[in-house]
């Protein structure tokens, strides 16, 4: 293709030859269509990429102005954006729940557990998501179940360390009994390109959970952990206003957190690989509310027996929201053991100031986005207002 460093070249032999000039600005002009046409083949591309959603769905994309002209907009400040970094994951491992032997002269760890076979084998399930969305709090309540253990980190096996090898990702995985299932979480997986993929290829029959909440709280989250992360090293951080929105006050569809909210792109990737039946989409924001009641539809989802109720649970006031409470029992035995599970202060962080304006502003922005997705997941009792 030609460059501006071949028509750089173009100048400079130009300028030694009679009427250097004018085979100079000849140059530019050859070079400025040829951009211009590269523009439109890239523009098309953005359009092609967005239209293609792989489900039923009949004249939805009249509804929703999906691709914005940058050219014609004007952006926020690209120095601004140039200093704030919202696109790495945030490893939240340490807000996993201690697991039994790890708890030593405990209440639990104090008594001896009998030796049994145990082993290691890839994920039966993976929560792929959303970043923001409650995967901690999901990963740690299903690892109560007597039939679940899980990965304690997020293994980003499939988004940043496939080249390690599936015998790496064993490693990754805990030790389980006969009749448990391994399970792990990285919620960068949902929207990150190839993901679908490389599980595809590696287990197919991998059951996947997505826990999504209103995208409008999801992005707030998002953006809020790198702003909690920032201010907590005494350094400042831009509003929400100055990174969502463009100058004109639209908002940015190229801000990061803003993408990650938008379900349906993300969502499209992995119909095209997994059929719907493999994919269990939990309603975030009654998890928050309702936890046992998720919890209950990942049990089926699971093939598990049911055994998280709501008495497994009680409301945390001072954090905002639910702990758990795991029972241990050992069989043929009277022996049982309760222990409660919170997590961590960086859960339930103090929120961001955010205006009523700008909460309208993205409401009416991922309204058509949200009606999307819905259609695609075949699920419209989320209360997304």
């Amino acid at each position: 293709m030609f460059s501006w460093g071949l028509a750089l070249l173009l100048c400079v032999l130009m300028l030694l030859q009679p009427q250097g000039g004018r085979g100079c600005k000849k140059a530019e002009v050859i070079n400025r269509d040829i951009l211009e046409e590269e523009k439109e083949v890239v523009e098309m591309e953005v359009i092609q990429d967005y239209t293609n959603i792989t489900v039923d769905i009949v004249n939805i994309n009249d509804e929703v102005d999906l691709v914005e002209d940058a050219s014609t907009t004007e952006l926020v400040d690209e120095e601004l954006l140039s200093t704030v970094d919202e696109t790495e994951d945030d490893d939240d491992s340490q807000d996993a729940f201690a697991d039994i032997e790890d708890e030593g002269e405990g209440v639990c760890g104090e008594r001896e557990f009998p030796e049994k076979p145990r082993k290691k084998v890839l994920p039966s399930a993976v929560i792929i998501g959303t970043k923001k969305g409650g995967t901690r709090a999901l990963l740690e309540f299903l690892n109560m179940h007597s039939q679940v253990r899980r990965s304690k980190h997020e293994t980003h096996f499939y988004d940043k360390n496939f080249a390690n090898g599936t015998a790496w990702y064993l490693e990754q995985m805990p030790e389980i009994l006969e009749g448990q299932i391994s399970l792990e979480k990285t919620p960068g997986y949902f929207h990150t390109p190839g993901v679908p993929q490389k599980i595809f290829s590696t287990k197919n029959d991998t059951k996947l959970i997505l826990i999504v909440r209103n995208p409008v709280s999801r992005l707030i989250s998002d953006y809020n952990q790198f702003r909690s992360n920032t201010l907590s090293r005494n350094m400042s951080y831009p509003p929400l206003e100055e990174l969502v929105l463009k100058k004109s006050g639209d908002i940015l569809s190229t801000y990061p957190p803003v993408q990650r909210s938008i379900y349906h792109l993300h969502m499209q990737k992995w119909l095209s690989i997994f059929p719907r039946q493999q994919i269990m989409v939990i309603d975030g924001d009654n998890f928050i509310q309702k936890p046992w009641a998720e919890l209950e539809k990942v049990e089926k989802f699971l093939d598990l027996s049911l055994e998280l109720a709501e008495d497994n649970f009680h409301f945390n006031a001072t954090k905002g929201f639910f702990c758990g409470h795991q029972v241990i029992t050992q069989p043929d035995s009277e022996w049982s053991c309760t222990r409660t599970k919170c997590l961590s202060k960086s859960k339930g962080r103090e929120k961001p100031p955010v205006s009523l304006k700008l909460l309208n502003s993205l409401t009416e922005y991922f309204a058509p986005h949200n009606k999307i997705f819905f259609q695609q997941i075949e699920k419209y009792d989320f209360d997304w207002k």
